[in-house]
């Protein structure tokens, strides 16, 4: 943001992304103009069975170096069932791509989580946040958006119809409307003023 000028931003993350949205906010909350959260892992998440089950999978293939056993572990546990092909084969090469980059990237410390040196910050941020999860999402991540709903103070709570745990990509359609509606509300960043 510094490198290109841009003093706040409102940040969008979907998964793990909307996990790294919160984090930068908590971090950076004077940067943050607007928060969207979707299919976001709640902080307090226990995990259920399933959730496990489908995380293992994926480690396990990755671990064993069984790349494409890693994509269709991500492909069976976060499309749904009648996904069409076209975006079977969208996620299957965005994941590839991704495991990739890992792959490659040089050994890094990892920083510490700040939801869990300082949870009480979660009840402290400010920012105008939208958190939504598909009405076919994993039960675990719709459980955990309500509950971070009711956590963050200027949060409101949405389930995005028709929609599993990639809603941006699942319904691009609802989603966009849903976000620009958002961000055009009187208190979110760039809407205009009374």
């Amino acid at each position: 943001m510094d490198r290109l000028s841009i003093e706040r931003a409102a940040l969008v993350g979907n998964s793990f992304g909307s996990a790294v949205a919160l984090r930068v906010a908590l971090l950076a909350p004077e940067r943050t103009s607007a928060l969207v959260l979707i299919s976001a892992p709640s902080p307090a998440l226990e995990p259920s069975p399933e959730l496990e089950a489908a995380w293992e999978a994926e480690e396990t293939a990755v671990q064993r170096g069984d790349i494409d056993a890693a994509v269709e572990a991500v492909l069976d546990a976060w499309l749904l069932p009648d996904a069409p092909q076209e975006l079977r084969d969208r996620v299957s090469a965005m994941q590839r791509r991704a495991f990739a980059l890992q792959a490659e990237a040089p050994p890094a410390t990892e920083a510490a989580d700040p939801i869990e040196q300082h949870p009480d910050r979660l009840t402290r941020l400010s920012v105008p946040t939208l958190v939504a999860a598909g009405e076919l999402d994993k039960r675990d991540l719709r459980q955990g958006a309500e509950a971070m709903a009711d956590t963050l103070p200027r949060a409101r709570h949405v389930v995005i119809a028709g929609a599993g745990h990639l809603a941006p990509l699942e319904t691009p359609e609802a989603f966009c409307e849903l976000v620009l509606a958002f961000l055009a509300e009187p208190d979110a960043p760039g809407a205009p003023k009374p």
